[in-house]
């Protein structure tokens, strides 16, 4: 009986190594957690915000984005990275990150490493800046994304389709007076 103590009285030592192991465990990851979350509370500052931001809003953000890149661009002044465009204008980087990802998207701007060791990116103008105008990137970010729906915008719903384009047209060329570089920041 005694040798079956010495046995099994060896496995109870199991369930306690597999206790300890998981409190261990649990320790650690939550100090992986909290240093993560105190070395990018930058990156989750008006996260709610950002989400939820007015079609309007974001339009002024992407205009004042843009018009500092052009205007570094036309000075021949250092470019912007998100980084400095977001900590020295107080926009949310998420906020920037998305608006310079979506301004590539419509080939206004173009992003190139000045470090490849370090991955830093700056964003330079993708067309000339004596050229780009508000409403320029006003039409390009309206007609960016697909109109491609069985909507019949040419018979049925002709004149919806038509007031929009009229206004929208008058909207551009009213725009188009105005360089982006030439914008007071």
């Amino acid at each position: 009986v005694s040798k079956y103590n010495a046995i099994y009285g060896s496995f109870a030592a199991i369930p306690l190594l597999l206790l300890w192991l998981h409190i261990s465990w649990g320790i650690c990851l939550f100090g992986v957690e909290l240093t993560y979350a105190g070395q990018n509370i930058h990156n989750f500052s008006f996260d709610k915000d950002t989400r939820n931001i007015s079609r309007r809003y974001r339009d002024f953000v992407v205009l004042l984005i843009i018009s500092l890149i052009a205007k570094r661009f036309a000075n021949g002044e250092t470019p912007y990275s998100a980084q400095k465009i977001s900590h020295e204008h107080r926009i949310p980087i998420r906020l920037t990150k998305q608006i310079l990802y979506h301004l590539q998207e419509i080939n206004l701007i173009y992003e190139i490493s000045i470090d490849p060791k370090s991955g830093e990116t700056v964003f330079l103008p993708a067309m000339d800046v004596n050229r780009l105008s508000v409403g320029i990137l006003l039409e390009k970010l309206d007609t960016y994304g697909s109109e491609d729906f069985k909507i019949d915008t040419q018979n049925r719903y002709y004149g919806q389709w038509e007031i929009l384009l009229d206004s929208r047209e008058r909207y551009y060329k009213e725009a188009n007076n105005i360089l982006l570089k030439d914008l007071s920041v």
